[in-house]
This record gives structure tokens, sequence and C-alpha cells, in this order.
């Protein structure tokens, strides 16, 4: 059987034109009023939201700091649409966003039933170039409205925010995670955590790097690595950390099998 294509975001653009009857707009706005009353006290960092309508390629709403973070006067953006976005994408990264990323949030929304699409939450790393030509690390978290048919995206209202004075390397990060109410108490449950590299250099293991992944494919702890290693526990426990983000595994075992898959050991 022939695999289903995955919808990438220059896909999604060219097949969406016109919002369908059963999407409602009052839930756009319900959403962009939650979002905006959301205290800026408990967001991750100082941002704005934005809300975009993709079945008409633009923006429909960006609040907050917009234009003192990005330099661009929301008027224009949102009246020069989605292209003018994709323009000041940083290249490598909208490529790796548009082939890589967003196929895989859209392959997950039609996995998984439409009426539960609100209550995940979509996590991006990317970098984005202001007014003055400098780049900017943006951090982007939201959630889509999709059609309850082809399941795929016609809204998304995330909050964004310029994350350039924490983040130095170009690594991306793309996650979804499951919001779930246990007792008045909004929790999420993490789903999915994906990095990838623009820059191949930083995704690669350094020599020390490989030689704890061998270790650990021994069956030797963390404690008697850093014995053989001569050094801290608290350090092989590091790099194992950045070992896991680098090949995108989940534990250990993962790890072992990536690394006899790939010829690291």
């Amino acid at each position: 059987m022939a695999s289903k294509k995955i919808v990438t975001y220059k896909d999604l653009l060219s097949d969406v034109y016109y919002p369908p009857k059963d999407i409602d707009c009052m839930e756009v706005l319900q959403l962009l009023r939650q979002a905006e009353s959301i205290p800026q006290y408990l967001l991750p960092f100082k941002g704005c939201i934005q809300v975009i309508d993709y079945t008409q390629h633009r923006h429909v709403a960006l609040n907050g700091p917009f234009k003192n973070m990005t330099g661009y006067d929301p008027r224009d953006v949102i009246e020069n649409g989605l292209d003018f976005v994709i323009d000041i994408f940083q290249k490598d990264d909208f490529k790796i966003y548009n082939e890589m990323i967003f196929g895989q949030a859209t392959e997950f929304l039609c996995n998984n039933a439409q009426e539960e699409h609100s209550s995940y939450l979509f996590t991006y790393s990317y970098r984005s170039r202001r007014v003055d030509g400098k780049w900017m690390q943006i951090f982007q978290q939201g959630s889509y409205i999709t059609d309850s048919k082809s399941k795929q995206p016609h809204y998304g209202i995330a909050f964004i925010a310029d994350i350039s004075p924490l983040k130095k390397d170009t690594s991306m990060i793309f996650s979804i995670d499951k919001k779930t109410n246990e007792g008045g108490l909004c929790n999420y449950t993490n789903l999915l955590t994906n990095y990838y590299y623009p820059e191949p250099e930083e995704s690669k293991l350094s020599k020390r790097e490989r030689e704890i992944v061998g270790r650990l494919a021994d069956g030797l702890s963390s404690k008697q690595i850093a014995g053989k290693l001569f050094i801290s526990e608290n350090t092989v426990v590091n790099h194992r950390k950045k070992i896991l983000k680098k090949t995108n595994t989940r534990n250990v075992a993962e790890l072992i099998r990536h690394a006899y898959m790939k010829g690291i050991i």
C-alpha cells in the first residue's frame, strides 16, 4: 500500500484557500481572548500572541510587543501575508521546518481524533530576521484549529518570543505535549521531542561522546564510566543528555540501537 504523503507547510498553503463553513471563527476569537488573558508573569518569556489563518495565507492578529521584538509593523506583516513570513525565515531553518517539522505536526494531527486537537501544544524554535538584518532565535508555542474532515490546520494560534539572549546555537526544537486538566490544574505530558541541526557539525558526536556511547553499550553505569575516564559522574550525565539530544533518542537502549545502526560504535 502506498504511504500517505506528508503535508509540508508549503503544501498546506497551496491546498487550502477558503475556510470551511464548519469552522467557527468564534472559536478563534475565544482562543485569542484566552491567550491574551494569561498574565505575562506566567509565560516563559516576554512575547506576543499571533493568530494565523492558513486559508487566507495571512495573520489575522498580532498583539503584544511585536514591533519592539522584530522591528516590523504588525499591520505590514498582516497585509503582506505568509510569503513575507517565509521571506524573513532563515532559509536553512525553513527548509527543515517545511520539509520535516511541519509535516510531523500535520501527520500527528491526521492520526489523532479531531476533537482532541485543541488539547495538543506544539513547540518550535527557529531563526527569523529582524528589520535591521540581525537574526533572532524564535520560541513559538501554540495549537491548531483543524478541519473536521481533512484534520489539516486552518488556523494556528501561538505565543512567540525572542530567546536570542538565552539560545546561542542553531539547533531547532520541535515538541508535542498533551494538555490535561486534573483537579482544576493544567498539566502537560510530553509526547514527542526532536532536535534538528541546520549546521550538521552541531549534531556530530565528539570523540569523548562516542567513547561514552561505547561504554554505555558495554553496560557500564555513569559512575563506572566516570571512574574509567577519570571524570566526574556529573560530567558523564551531562554528556549523556547532550548525546540523547544530538541523536534524537529517548533513553540509553534507544541510543545503543541507534549507535549500532549508524556505525557510531
